[in-house]
């Protein structure tokens, strides 16, 4: 009956196994786009798009607590905002991968203690002389089980585990550094749109201001009209004047909504969300840079978190050349086997004789590629190219770190001086503009000089504030420069 079956199971496997490629042939590209000529959308592409349908963006992103009506400041944006950053979390996982790729390699100092059981149930024919068995076969049929305990250990590698750990530990240090990069990016994109805002709201102000201005000088106008000291072409002259402030209020409101969105967008604010900004426009300014640029240049020589992590991936590539070189050397490695084995044997369809006995094994292995297709001098050198080119791109950073301190000095120094200057045209402005309006009143200044005292007023306040915001942004990217705004 089993001679009979065996047979028949196979004929059974065979025939379903061509009944199966004989459905169809195998064609892979009909998952691909079938020409290069327009878009497409296929049964995959279709599949994963639907998972994008109905689903919230960023449903497992934390939100910061946001109290209605409350006025947020600059400091509490920038909290916000380090809170709420997709990026900030991206860089945050990063780190943690390195810390505990960092723990993978350290494990590689620990023995390896491994626990296997084999089970099998076995029939061998063997061939023998027809002149020992009759047929010439001779069968050993066999069940066991065996349980085993191996352990291995490295005990000496000549510096190979030694230089993958300190490679890890050098990624750990430039993805520590790419997190408070992530971060000082965050802080000085907050602080740039959030002065961005603010000039744009004081230049609001300044036209809402300037429209006044207009509309007062049409009243000056018309009541000199009612008394004979002006003529029809002056009224349409202050007409013309308010029409033109008008476009320039709503044009800076339009300009103001679109600073808005892009300082709630760096926050990670919904536009949905109604959040106050609090007011900075008459905060006082930053300090003058009291320190010199040399020692603005050693402070960001030392601290800058892309300097760090530059130089750490240098320190990870000087650890891949001590390991490329450790490969050159043997491995000593200690080796032991302990387990049990239960089965038993039996010889032409005899009795089983059964066996439960334990088995054992230590000893030392040493293994030394003697040679490898000149692999290992290849990855030497490979090892050694890519230290000298981390070298060099760190050399690189760092001479264009010392120009962008440079720049970042000068520039927020500058921006102090002109916001001065714009203050003093300011008052100058407004002055000018109010004794230029009285003398008008009393017949001794024309229509354009009070148009011309109109506009300069107006400039000169949205110079103004546009110079107190540049003057807060250069100071920002100068502590950028120096790597000041990634310290915790």
């Amino acid at each position: 009956m089993l001679a009979d079956f065996r047979p028949n199971t196979l004929r059974l496997a065979l025939f379903a196994s061509l009944s199966i490629a004989g459905c169809g042939a195998y064609e892979p590209l009909t998952r691909a786009p079938p020409s290069a000529d327009h878009a497409w959308t296929g049964p995959d592409l279709a599949r994963v798009s639907a998972g994008l349908r109905g689903t919230e963006p960023a449903a497992n992103a934390p939100r910061a607590d946001r109290e209605p009506g409350r006025s947020y400041t600059l400091a509490e944006l920038i909290d916000v905002a380090e809170r709420t950053n997709p990026e900030t979390r991206v860089a945050w996982e990063r780190a943690r991968q390195a810390a505990f790729a960092a723990g993978i390699a350290e494990g590689l100092y620990y023995p390896r203690l491994v626990a296997a059981a084999t089970a099998a149930i076995a029939s061998v024919p063997l061939p023998i002389p027809q002149t020992v068995v009759p047929g010439g076969v001779f069968r050993a049929d066999t069940h066991f089980i065996v349980p085993a305990l191996s352990l291995e250990w490295l005990m000496l590698d000549f510096g190979r585990r030694a230089a993958v750990v300190d490679a890890a530990q050098a990624l750990i240090a430039e993805a520590n550094a790419g997190f408070n990069a992530k971060h000082q990016e965050v802080v000085f994109n907050v602080t740039r749109d959030f002065y961005t805002w603010t000039a744009a709201r004081g230049k609001v102000n300044a036209d809402r201001a300037a429209l006044d201005a207009a509309r007062t000088l049409v009243d000056s106008v018309s009541a000199r009209l009612t008394r004979g000291l002006a003529t029809r072409p002056e009224v349409l002259q202050v007409d013309e004047e308010a029409a033109r402030a008008t476009y320039d209020l709503q044009d800076a409101l339009a300009a103001e909504q679109d600073a808005r969105m892009a300082l709630l967008e760096s926050v990670g604010v919904s536009p949905y969300e109604p959040i106050e900004i609090a007011d900075v426009s008459a905060e006082p300014l930053p300090p003058e840079l009291a320190e010199s640029v040399d020692h603005a240049i050693d402070r960001a020589l030392g601290q800058r978190p892309d300097l760090v992590a530059l130089l750490a991936r240098v320190q990870a590539r000087e650890a891949a050349v001590r390991q490329a070189r450790a490969d050159f050397w043997p491995k000593l490695v200690v080796k032991g086997d302990l387990g049990e084995n239960y089965g038993a044997l039996r010889v032409e369809r005899g009795s089983f004789e059964h066996v439960s006995e334990s088995q054992y094994a230590v000893g030392f292995r040493l293994e030394w590629d003697l040679f490898s297709g000149f692999e290992r001098r290849n990855k030497l050198e490979l090892a050694r190219s890519q230290q000298k080119e981390a070298e060099d791109v760190l050399e690189h950073a760092k001479e264009k770190a010392v120009r962008q301190v440079w720049t970042a000095y000068n520039d927020a120094a500058v921006a102090l001086v002109k916001q001065r200057a714009a203050a003093a045209l300011l008052t100058a402005s407004e002055k000018t503009w109010s004794a230029t309006l009285e003398s008008y009143n009393h017949g001794l200044a024309t229509l354009p000089d009070v148009r011309e005292a109109v506009r300069n007023l107006a400039r000169a306040r949205a110079l103004e504030q546009a110079s107190r915001s540049e003057a807060w942004t250069r100071t920002a990217a100068f502590a950028v420069s120096t790597g000041d705004l990634a310290q915790p």
